[in-house]
């Protein structure tokens, strides 16, 4: 591994975990057997998006979180994944909105990037 990639992978786990001055931001993960685990992420949750054929905004909301890796191991956690049975517990991540308001929201797609160690999970929201 070249000392970029090294390089780039320990910023990117420095940044993500600074909840003062970076964009870190305490999200509950929940997985299918109810285990939770507090950890930092980087959380995004738009109610507006391009229309990619006219470039027009309209109403959508779309909502994702960004998790390190090692994070979600250390906590003894896989990494979430979609549970398309209804009949089953989906993954969960929690975490408050600008407004302070907690926002429950389910894992619907996770695409992980082993290059630099992330994992960034697409959300709706979760209404039990």
């Amino acid at each position: 591994m070249s000392g970029l990639r090294r390089q780039a992978i320990q910023d990117l786990c420095t940044i993500m975990q600074d909840d003062v001055l970076g964009p870190g931001w305490p999200v509950v993960v929940t997985n299918p057997d109810g285990e939770k685990r507090r950890l930092l992420g980087i959380t995004t949750d738009i109610g507006e998006e391009l229309d990619p054929d006219t470039g027009i905004a309209v109403a959508g909301r779309r909502a994702s979180v960004a998790l390190h890796i090692r994070s979600l191991t250390a906590a003894g956690l896989d990494l979430p994944v979609n549970v398309a049975d209804q009949t089953k517990r989906p993954w969960l991540m929690t975490f408050l909105n600008s407004e302070g308001v907690e926002v429950d929201y389910k894992v619907n797609d996770s695409m992980p990037d082993t290059a630099l160690g992330l994992v960034v999970c697409m959300l709706e929201i979760y209404k039990p």
